[in-house]
């Protein structure tokens, strides 16, 4: 689904936000209806899939969030610093890889000259996640984006250890024990987070908070 006008970019994070939450849903109640051993086994099961959808509404919220923002063809100079250093982030890359003069002085020319250019801001590979969504990605990742970090800056130990541990624990094939009470909590919370980082998107699209202030 496309996300290049502001509806369509509410239309979007909805859509995707809604099939993971029914899906998160039913998994909970086949997790409620199960007892024992198939209990325990589905409780582990259970936590690489919550993590998959953090991940995965993450990845695929900020890249809509990115697309809509690469719709508007801005000019360099009336986007934010952040949406700035993801259009050139390819050239700094680039320079600070390779020992070349021309490519550095081409660099210093662009960033001096061409404030005016039309900004090109590569939404399709945009948002990366690592595969392994700590915090510290996280964080990187709303940076890039201009997002305030600090409505999870309380969930560090959450998503690091509770939700990324846990979840690369299982996926590597060692066991780990995970009671009902310790998944129906880290549901609630995920959930918590899948909303926080909508509305953030939601409110940065809203009120231009890509746009130099």
């Amino acid at each position: 689904m496309s996300a290049r006008t502001l509806e369509e970019l509410y239309d979007t994070l909805a859509a995707d936000l809604s099939w993971r939450r029914k899906e998160l849903s039913e998994t909970k109640a086949v997790l409620d209806g199960a007892v024992g051993k198939r209990q325990e086994a589905l409780l582990r099961g259970a936590i690489p899939l919550l993590y998959a959808h953090w991940e995965g509404f993450v990845k695929f919220a900020g890249g809509a969030y990115l697309e809509y923002v690469a719709a508007r063809r801005l000019r360099y100079e009336e986007l934010s610093v952040s949406f700035v250093a993801l259009g050139i982030r390819p050239r700094l890359l680039d320079a600070a890889r390779r020992d070349d003069a021309g490519l550095q002085t081409d660099l210093v020319r662009f960033l001096i000259e061409g404030r005016s250019a039309r900004s090109v801001l590569h939404y399709k590979d945009g948002v990366d996640t690592k595969s392994n969504l700590s915090f510290g990605v996280l964080r990187n990742i709303m940076n890039a984006l201009g997002l305030d970090i600090s409505l999870f800056l309380t969930k560090q130990r959450l998503i690091d250890e509770r939700l990324l541990c846990r979840r690369n624990t299982i996926a590597h094939g060692r066991y780990l024990a995970i009671t009902p009470s310790e998944y129906d909590e880290l549901h609630e919370q995920v959930v918590e987070m899948l909303v926080t980082f909508r509305n953030l998107i939601d409110n940065a699209a809203s009120i231009g908070l890509y746009r130099v202030a």
